[in-house]
């Protein structure tokens, strides 16, 4: 696809290495005791109400059923075309609130575009254009096969926040 896309750092570690092994770590997830119990579908009539969710970040196996019912709750609300992914920047690399602003991000299904005309938008004041603060960071690419097992095209604004103030 994009030559300036992030590759998957986490894959294999924080989820499943392979699009396979992802698809049904995904449906496990889903289907686990603490999980929604089942794996839901897009609602393509929902009613579009939610406008951000609290997901955990960390591996699957740990926090993965938690947020199983946060995209269960986003599938039935509908179809939308960007995510704006708001992440603690763990590793403290790059600039203090930074967005990935072109090219795509990559997992084992597949690569998101960057919605650059948004990301532009935000820059400025404490958000700026930095790749580096993203290069090793988990959080926000540990939601991005959640988004990629649902919907079909939905683009990214992928921002990290060493600060916290």
């Amino acid at each position: 696809m994009n030559a300036k896309a992030r590759g998957a750092v986490v894959a294999g570690t924080f989820y499943a290495g392979t699009s396979e092994g992802l698809r049904e770590q995904i449906e496990w997830c889903y289907r686990h005791e603490l999980g929604p119990g089942f794996v839901p579908k897009v609602n393509s009539k929902g009613s579009r109400e939610i406008i951000a969710l609290v997901v955990p970040h960390a591996g699957y196996i740990y926090s993965g059923p938690v947020a199983a019912h946060a995209y269960k709750e986003l599938a039935n609300d509908g179809i939308f075309d960007t995510a704006v992914i708001l992440g603690p920047n763990h590793t403290g690399y790059g600039a203090a609130v930074s967005v990935w602003t072109k090219g795509g991000w990559r997992t084992p299904l597949g690569e998101m575009k960057i919605n650059k005309e948004l990301a532009d938008k935000l820059l400025g004041g404490v958000i700026e254009a930095d790749e580096t603060a993203h290069l090793y960071e988990h959080s926000i690419e540990v939601q991005l096969p959640w988004l990629q097992y649902l919907y079909e095209g939905v683009s990214i604004v992928p921002i990290t926040m060493l600060a916290q103030d």
